[in-house]
């Protein structure tokens, strides 16, 4: 028997144990200081998203989740999430189909392991099936204080920036100098960055040159595009096995 599972979530007490582990394991993680009565992270978007999970086959536990929101979801007025921080006009009247991921959430115990490379195989796989174009989302980085990242940003800009011809621009003013190519040290950079956005980077994604601070969170949040016409489709077969 496999390890683990990974599929959508079929019932509410499916879905009520996603939104327990993304308060216990996500949102505590960034402000600890949070108390919701009922112990569950839930937001409007999950009224029309669908609940990606991964589920420990020894345990049947619940122990990887994501979000998914494709523009086939939307309802008539609705957004993305990422539209709260991000201008995505002109992506979203390219009329190309688009997946935006959110929620992120692995169980404490579990990082070490392969629950997030399972979870984006299925999430790859998924967006391949259905012809969707572009997969979107943000990436965090710790806290609220864009200077502590300069170094980190300045790398995301001059080695992974998105296309301007997309025209992604952060909704707020406050942005920090980019830094030299000659300032960064890119290996020590690298090895520094959150392993989520690690992992995206290794996919081909691009990033926004502008990022966003997120103070009822506690992150600063760039924004993440993958072009699944223009992706590292060799890495991707290899690392997920998916032919």
């Amino acid at each position: 028997m496999e390890k683990f599972t990974v599929r959508f979530a079929q019932t509410e007490e499916e879905k009520n144990a996603v939104y327990a582990l993304r308060y216990r394991d996500m949102i505590l993680q960034f402000r600890p200081e949070i108390s919701f009565v009922n112990g569950m992270d839930i937001t409007p978007y999950d009224d029309y998203a669908k609940q990606i999970i991964c589920i420990d086959n020894e345990t049947n536990d619940i122990v990887g989740c994501y979000r998914i929101i494709t523009s086939d979801d939307l309802p008539n007025g609705k957004g993305f999430v990422s539209e709260e921080e991000f201008d995505i006009r002109t992506l979203k009247n390219s009329g190309e189909r688009i997946a935006e991921l959110s929620r992120a959430c692995v169980k404490r115990e579990y990082r070490n392991t392969a629950v997030l490379m399972l979870l984006l195989r299925f999430i790859v796989g998924y967006v391949r099936e259905n012809g969707y174009r572009f997969v979107i989302g943000e990436a965090s980085f710790g806290g609220v204080d864009k200077h502590e990242y300069q170094k980190e940003l300045s790398y995301l800009t001059h080695f992974h920036k998105a296309d301007d011809k997309y025209d992604i621009q952060a909704l707020e003013e406050e942005q920090i100098q980019t830094l030299a190519k000659e300032e960064l040290c890119v290996t020590d950079i690298k090895h520094d960055l959150p392993p989520l956005i690690r992992a995206y980077l290794s996919f081909g994604a691009k990033t926004s040159e502008q990022s966003f601070t997120d103070r009822e969170f506690g992150s600063v949040d760039v924004f993440v595009l993958l072009d699944m016409q223009d992706y590292n489709e060799n890495y991707v077969n290899k690392l997920l096995r998916i032919n």
